[in-house]
Parts: C-alpha cells; structure tokens; sequence
C-alpha cells in the first residue's frame, strides 16, 4: 500500500473509531452564511431537510497548501443546518413546503499543470409530507465543477450552486408524488433506502445506446442525451452547446454516447465507462495530477476531438471509479 494511502486510512480511521477526534483534526470549515439562492425560478418552498448521508463526519477532500496536501472538509455548523439557513436566507423555508432528503453531498479537487478545478456534487430526494407520512416524488442529482486558481475559496459558492441547481431542476420537473412509497420519517433517516429501481434504468437494460450529450443524470439513466453528437461543447463556466449557428447553457454536462460506449464527464476530462453488473465504472487518477492536461474550456470541440482524449483503461490512472446509481455520485473505491 502507498504511504498516502496508509496515511487516508490512518485518519479515516481516527475520524470515524475515536471519540471526539473529528474535533481534534485540522479541518478545512465551509460557511454558507453570506450566500443566498435566486429564488425566481423555483416555485416551491422546503419545510424540512432530513440528513440522510452515509458520512456525516465530513463533506469531502480539499487541496492544502502548496503541496496539494488532502484535507478534510465540513461545514462550520453541524449537519446541515447551513443549508437550512441558506433556504431561510433565501426565502425558501416554510412550514407548508416540501421536505427534502440528502442522501448524498460531496466537494472534490484535482490539479494538473494548466487548471485546478473543483467539483461539487448533490443528491437530493423530494417528497411530500401527508398525515405523518412521507411521499415520494423524485430524485434530482446535481454538480458544479468550477476552474481557476485556488478553487478553495469557490467551494462554499460551489454548494450553493448545486442546491440552486436541484431546486430549479426540480421546479422544473412535472411529477406527481407516488401513492405506493409513502415512509416513516425513520425509514428516511436511513441511509440504505434505496428509491430507484437499477435493474429498470434503460442505460442498463438496452442494447443501443443513444449517441448524444447528457446533460443530467436522468437523461443518462434513461438513455435520452438531450444535445446532439454533432454539436460542439465548450467547458467553460458556465458550459455551452453550439449546434449549428445555435449557442446553448448547459446547467450541466453528465457524458455522452457515441457508437455504443459511455464516457463521463470527471473534473474536466472524459472517462470511458465499463458495465460492470447493475452498474458503471471507470479508471481515473489515483492521486493529484501534476501532468500536463488538454485545456478544453476555451474552444469548442467535437465528439471527434473528445475522442482523441478520453482516458480508457489503466495507463497512468490507477484508481478505480463507480458510479452510484441510486444518487450519479461518483466513488473512487480503491484508494486515494
């Protein structure tokens, strides 16, 4: 085992076996008390938010110092009340709103010779509160993956971004909530509830695969890429799409199709996926990237260009990536 890898052990295992010792540890505090939302495009209010994340203790890895040196993040409040104040802030907290569920919440860096970025990812589960019960309605996943220098600073901004981003998705979404999973506030509290279906997601059950550009999770779940192949994209902040003389936002950008093979998007480089059972993987970096990197935000490219560039199989990544069907989180599963 590498000695970064034995030192990440050695204090994931003092944070989470030691009592008191998330306290004791030199963390990296992320506020959200100066950020509101621009409500004008999400037209629901939220009661509650219900923590239902696997790992309360921490909020991700950010880069410190000039060796890049991981360190662990969390907000300077506990849980999430700082998201709770940022609704309220905001205007977006009352008692007659919709109760929301994070099962998943995470912050990540990487830096290479041309640009540091730092990605942001959420995943959110909605529902509405009757007699005591609780009803499904849908899930929305979300990312931001601002570039430039010391990206640290640009985390706090980076989250609220990502709630912003759920809640107009959501506003967005014409779905009713489902009469047949109704739970217990306990059942929501517990991280193992599962509320999508992966044997029932296209992307895993079709033979063809649509060629085009993801521009959510959903549509990667449902095979239905929303931006043609043959438009160019641009990763700059925000994203665009130039199809034909027509130059389009992209809130997001999850992969694409093309020619029967899945690629993700991953702190501005493309990965190719491999279907491992009832999910997807891939090899990314297993440490901080010091080589040189094709910088994409400046010009637009074509699938052509992208696949001049996507990183498939080993070579130099040796981490070993999943893709978390239940919230299109990305887990690096072997390592640092």
């Amino acid at each position: 085992m590498k000695r970064s890898q034995i030192c990440f052990s050695l204090l994931l295992a003092s944070i989470f076996f030691c009592p008191g010792s998330v306290q004791a540890q030199k963390l990296y505090k992320v506020s959200l008390k100066d950020f509101k939302i621009d409500s004008k495009d999400i037209h629901f209010t939220v009661a509650e938010i219900i923590d239902a994340r696997s790992d309360k203790n921490s909020i991700g890895l950010i880069q410190s110092g000039v060796s890049n040196r991981p360190v662990f993040a969390t907000f300077e409040t506990p849980g999430l009340s700082e998201i709770v104040e940022l609704l309220k802030n905001s205007g977006l907290y009352t008692p007659d709103g919709l109760s929301l569920r994070i099962n998943a919440l995470k912050i990540s860096e990487n830096t290479t010779l041309l640009r540091e970025t730092a990605k942001a990812e959420l995943s959110i589960d909605f529902f509405i509160r009757h007699a005591g019960l609780y009803y499904y309605v849908s899930s929305v996943f979300t990312s931001a993956e601002p570039v430039g220098i010391d990206v640290t600073s640009k985390q706090a901004a980076n989250i609220v971004t990502v709630v912003e981003k759920a809640l107009v998705t959501f506003s967005q979404q014409k779905k009713e909530p489902d009469a047949d999973q109704a739970f217990a506030i306990e059942d929501l509290q517990d991280p193992t509830l599962k509320l999508r279906d992966p044997f029932s997601m296209p992307i895993l059950t079709v033979e063809k695969l649509e060629d085009g550009y993801f521009t959510s999770f959903d549509e990667f779940l449902n095979n239905k890429p929303s931006i043609a192949i043959n438009c160019k994209i641009k990763l700059s902040t925000p994203m665009t799409a130039k199809c034909g003389e027509a130059v389009t936002e992209l809130p997001t950008l999850y992969g694409f199709a093309n020619e029967n093979k899945l690629y993700i998007l991953y702190h501005r480089e493309f990965y190719e996926l491999e279907k491992r059972n009832d999910t997807f993987y891939f090899y990314g970096p297993s440490k901080i990237s010091k080589t040189a990197s094709t910088a994409f935000a400046t010009n637009y490219f074509g699938v052509i260009a992208v696949a001049d560039r996507v990183v498939s199989g080993r070579g130099k990544y040796s981490a070993l990536y999943m893709i978390d069907m239940e919230t299109g989180m990305v887990r690096n599963i072997t390592g640092f």
